[in-house]
């Protein structure tokens, strides 16, 4: 017989996120040692409010005759999703990447949300919904910055859905 798996809601988050939070500063430093540690590039392409918007670059270890697949991801665009920082920590310091892949990795797109706990940047913007009509400079800068990359073949954008019962995927 199969036994099912329930996720029991925890009843904290009414009226906003109300869970785990991390310091969003010491876990961009800890990409950042391992990166470096890794061999991985940095970029940063914003600053604001003492925060650096940065992206880290990893070249394929393995060259192959056909073009190498290059793979984008991102996390940490609404700031009470605390998973998706975590997530791309995680990521960097196991560096378990296929060889051929060229891999870019954007581990948080609004840290300033993620010290507030909230959803929206600092001036109270939705930076996941400001894409069509770019109001936040934050935006502005992830998207000039997606303009200087070659195309990706993968992306991965890592969320968090605390209000949600499961799991889902887009």
């Amino acid at each position: 017989m199969r036994e099912i798996l329930r996720v029991q809601k925890l009843g904290k988050n009414h009226g906003g996120y109300h869970g785990e939070r991390i310091d969003i500063r010491a876990v961009l430093r800890q990409i950042e040692i391992a990166a470096s540690a890794q061999g991985w590039t940095t970029e940063i392409f914003h600053e604001a409010g003492g925060f650096q918007w940065r992206a880290f670059h990893r070249e394929p270890s393995v060259r192959r005759r056909l073009p190498a697949a290059r793979i984008y991801i991102s996390a940490g665009s609404h700031g009470d999703e605390p998973a998706g920082p975590l997530a791309a920590l995680k990521l960097i310091q196991e560096n378990h990447w296929p060889a051929h892949a060229e891999i870019f990795l954007l581990p948080c797109l609004n840290p300033a949300g993620c010290a507030l706990n909230r959803r929206e940047n600092a001036e109270g913007i939705d930076l996941n919904r400001d894409y069509r009509q770019p109001q936040a400079a934050e935006t502005r800068a992830h998207i000039a910055w997606l303009e200087r990359q070659p195309n990706f073949d993968r992306y991965l954008c890592l969320h968090e859905d605390w209000e949600a019962q499961g799991f889902y995927l887009y």
